[in-house]
């Protein structure tokens, strides 16, 4: 084995700017190493991108997790990465094979990731960090006293797939009938500014990066124009509800809303993992990335909770990788597009 920090990111998808920013944390420090992408397509952005990548069955399929510790072999990897919620149940669960063969998992325990990921026990988490809860029902228990407008949204979910306001009772049924009622929640709607709240927690359990960026337009449940806000009580908060997280390692995010600026934030999910938005927190000088690769390297970490440009607005815009490939039949959409 090699002394080489090669780096292997899970569903990486799009996520090719947190690819760069990850690559100039290793420049930074001077570590060798490589990016390796593993993902069920390679019309993925990140595998064109990537010095390496190797094609697996996607998450819910049988064999996936046999596929990434050939991949861990193969690659000689020492650190493994998730980008998306898809498997960081299997991840969690089995972090210790992956260190039995010489690779770092950046995940929560199984317990911190189950209440990350089950939005009832996360709304729970707001309260034991002495915070204030958005109201949260069970479908069942929200028809009892039904209130509009409101939120719904899946128990465990992603993207904002499933999820919407609702206004009253007909556009309730409608949705539950889409989405089913089994699986829904329902939350009190909370009007006004959204953020979301990049944190780096060490394995020591110290905090060294809270960035809170105001998300200004969101599509299809990513980011597409934030901007950085210092705000103490934000920021504040925020730690409050990381104090709840023992067993988190590494960078999550958290979101929640606020009706103005002199309202408390309110809290409703906790992303145990990179956020999409998060290479604005990069930019502004919170180097995630590298606060990592040092605390897996037992250096010390230098990034420092506030320190950041404040203000600093993010505009997303498309771009466009090309590859060549040789058999078009096996790429996804190719009998019927995707509507994303």
């Amino acid at each position: 084995m090699s002394d080489a920090m090669n780096i292997l990111f899970t569903c990486a998808g799009r996520r090719v700017q947190l690819l760069r920013d990850f690559r100039k944390a290793m420049d930074t420090l001077g570590v060798e190493g490589k990016i390796v992408v593993a993902e069920c397509t390679d019309a993925a952005p990140a595998c064109h991108i990537a010095d390496a990548y190797e094609l697996t069955h996607a998450v819910d399929q049988p064999g996936y997790l046999d596929q990434l510790m050939k991949i861990v072999h193969h690659q000689d990897i020492k650190l493994v990465v998730p980008l998306t919620d898809l498997d960081l149940d299997l991840l969690s669960d089995n972090c210790g094979l992956f260190e039995q063969h010489g690779a770092q998992v950046m995940i929560a325990s199984p317990r911190v990731v189950e209440m990350c990921r089950d939005k009832f026990k996360t709304a729970q988490l707001v309260v034991d960090a002495g915070l204030e809860p958005i109201c949260t029902f069970t479908v069942e228990q929200f028809l009892t006293h039904p209130f509009y407008p409101c939120f719904v949204k899946p128990v465990e979910g992603s993207a904002a797939f499933g999820a919407s306001t609702i206004h009253d009772a007909r556009e309730l049924r409608v949705h539950l009938a889409t989405y089913g009622s089994s699986e829904m929640m329902v939350q009190e709607y909370v009007p006004g500014q959204e953020f979301t709240i990049d944190v780096y927690r060490s394995r020591a359990g110290e905090l060294h990066a809270v960035v809170p960026r105001q998300r200004l337009q969101v599509r299809s449940g990513e980011v597409q124009k934030a901007v950085t806000v210092h705000d103490d009580a934000i920021m504040a908060a925020t730690a409050k509800l990381a104090g709840q997280l023992n067993g988190m390692w590494g960078v999550f995010c958290c979101q929640g809303r606020r009706l103005d600026a002199e309202s408390p934030i309110q809290f409703f999910e906790i992303n145990p993992r990179f956020g999409g938005g998060s290479p604005l927190a990069i930019e502004a000088g919170a180097d995630l990335p590298l606060y990592l690769l040092q605390d897996l390297l037992g250096m010390e970490i230098t990034g420092r909770v506030g320190e950041f440009t404040d203000g600093l607005l993010m505009l997303r815009y498309d771009d466009a990788v090309f590859a060549p490939v040789e058999d078009i039949t096996r790429l996804p959409g190719y009998d019927t597009p995707e509507f994303r």
